[in-house]
């Protein structure tokens, strides 16, 4: 374990007790517990941290969906000038968002898709499978897995949330086996589908080449990794050209 008491004094409190400390090695490096430290401390200063106490102690499975929560607001926030103006936001027929941002020209409601790739194996296998206290990587071991699926899932299982009258972003965590990398995005959102003469992704249009998905603006793809000069953030946004024009997100976004 790499949480230190003096160090990381929101992490280990947290540590104390959780169901997740028998199941993996979280945080596998000194520089993820120190992230995950200042991720907290950033919930903390928004009077945020007692509601994602439940979920941070349970599962790694929970523990790493609500981490993605607080990892995204953050990097918003300090990394991308979208600072957190309302948590929970209420969105279409009451149902809520993850939160809401200050946009260039106005508040933006963002969800946050964050299965990862525990989710891939809990499908396969059950949520008891030996698989989920191993790495996620494991040299040589192959899968069948359609990341271009995963980002269609996203947008079908998010929209009921969105409304027509102010712009939206969806953001999904890339934490897959596979990567949802430009080519499996560009798929999923722009590929023209061959209708009844098509399979697989061909089956249908891409979903952003229609008005189906309209009151979404837009779709990222967000990653935190860590690398051999630490760790490094990734966020793509993708803009969806048939989206109604109150919901569009602003250029600079």
């Amino acid at each position: 374990m790499y949480i230190l008491p003096n160090r990381h004094p929101i992490l280990h409190s947290i540590a104390q007790g959780a169901e997740w400390t028998t199941e993996d090695e979280f945080p596998a490096a000194p520089e993820w517990a120190d992230e995950h430290e200042q991720w907290l401390a950033f919930v903390d200063s928004k009077g945020e941290l007692a509601r994602f106490l439940p979920r941070l102690k349970k599962s790694a499975y929970q523990r790493d969906r609500t981490f993605s929560e607080i990892g995204i607001a953050y990097y918003l926030e300090t990394r991308r000038s979208l600072p957190i103006i309302e948590w929970e936001p209420t969105g279409n027929e009451a149902k809520t968002g993850e939160y809401m941002v200050q946009g260039p020209t106005g508040p933006i409601f963002v969800e946050v898709k964050t299965g990862g790739w525990q989710k891939d194996i809990v499908e396969e296998q059950g949520r008891h499978s030996p698989r989920l206290s191993q790495p996620k990587y494991i040299n040589a071991e192959a899968r069948s897995v359609a990341p271009w699926a995963v980002i269609r899932n996203a947008i079908a299982n998010a929209y009921p949330k969105f409304t027509s009258t102010m712009p939206s972003l969806l953001i999904i965590r890339e934490d897959y086996l596979a990567p949802l990398d430009t080519f499996n995005k560009d798929i999923a959102l722009f590929c023209p589908g061959r209708g009844k003469q098509g399979d697989g992704y061909l089956a249908e249009n891409g979903y952003f080449l229609d008005s189906r998905f309209e009151r979404l603006g837009g779709l990222a793809i967000f990653s935190v990794e860590l690398g051999i000069r630490g760790l490094r953030y990734s966020f793509s946004v993708s803009h969806n050209p048939n989206a109604v024009q109150a919901v569009r997100l602003p250029p600079a976004v």
